[in-house]
């Protein structure tokens, strides 16, 4: 396996987690399970709008930014225009990532007013109105209907991501003709691969599990596995999070893995706020980092060879 290559000028894109706040306790989240067992520990944090430009040293022209995160939903960000406005000025192109509640249809039209053909918002919506709740917890359809017409008039794509879980598998076809009835670009499947003992009793049918899960079941067993396909090797990956911290990926700035990594243990060398993408990627830890991702259990477990 090669190692990516670090240069500033061959990074294609990033994943940019704007703020931890959010108003659904998912089941399979993050958030939802850092809250549950260390409540006492949780804080909310957005991203410095000004850090992240700055921080962000390179020519973002033609880069895909994905506006996502492990822990929130980006549309909660206190000044989630400014950022995308901000990012849009510098000519990339921006993917939303949301369940897209509690919002007012006029916050929406402001939002897709700096939005082109080359921008992308994903609903992340698992089942119908009727039932999608069972997942996506305190979420709230009206608002969500509301957001998906306002985006559906835009110039970027309106993609409803459905996750297939037990108590939606049989209804997939009944929000594929509703998101066509909205006038959505696309309707995406996407099959999760994230069920344990919590969310186990949402699992699919096996055809519709993520092609990851068998692997990181065995990964759970021998605690190894050597042979991986990373997807920071496309270098269109690279997360800051919504604490303004760097790591290779987001599954790196996951709870259960981030502290084992040499960007948990020593944060301060990684603030979006003291340093820059360009001297971080020049730090002989970094580069060894990348050079040794199969001996990572971060990546072992979450970037699993499938063939």
């Amino acid at each position: 396996m090669s190692s990516p290559n670090l240069s500033p000028n061959s990074i294609a894109g990033f994943h940019i987690e704007p703020t931890n706040i959010c108003t659904l306790k998912c089941l399979g989240c993050a958030r939802t399970r850092f809250i549950q067992q260390w409540p006492q520990h949780w804080k909310n944090h957005s991203i410095n709008t000004q850090d992240l430009m700055r921080f962000l040293d390179i020519d973002l022209a033609g880069k895909k930014i994905k506006l996502c995160g492990n822990y929130g939903d980006p549309i909660y960000h206190p000044d989630f225009f400014d950022l995308v406005d901000q990012l849009k000025q510098r000519g990339c192109s921006v993917d939303i990532f949301t369940n897209g509640s509690h919002k007012t249809t006029e916050w929406w039209q402001q939002i897709t007013t700096v939005l082109d053909s080359t921008d992308s918002v994903f609903f992340s919506v698992d089942g119908t109105p009727e039932n999608f709740t069972n997942y996506r917890v305190n979420a709230d359809w009206a608002t969500i209907e509301s957001a998906m017409k306002v985006c559906a008039k835009s110039s970027a794509k309106t993609i409803w991501k459905y996750i297939p879980f037990l108590y939606n598998q049989d209804h997939i076809d009944l929000a594929r003709q509703l998101s066509q009835q909205l006038g959505l670009t696309e309707f995406q499947v996407d099959c999760s691969d994230r069920f344990d003992e919590q969310t186990e009793h949402l699992k699919p049918s096996a055809e519709l599990v993520g092609s990851r899960y068998s692997k990181q079941q065995d990964w759970k067993q021998q605690q190894s596995l050597s042979d991986i396909n990373p997807k920071c090797i496309n270098q269109g990956e690279h997360f800051i999070s919504a604490q303004g911290c760097y790591t290779p990926c987001c599954y790196l700035q996951d709870h259960r893995f981030y502290y084992k990594t040499q960007f948990g243990k020593n944060k301060s060398a990684y603030q979006i706020a003291d340093t820059t993408l360009s001297e971080i990627l020049s730090q002989p830890t970094v580069v060894e980092f990348y050079q040794n991702l199969s001996q990572q259990s971060g990546c072992q477990y979450n970037c699993p060879s499938i063939s």
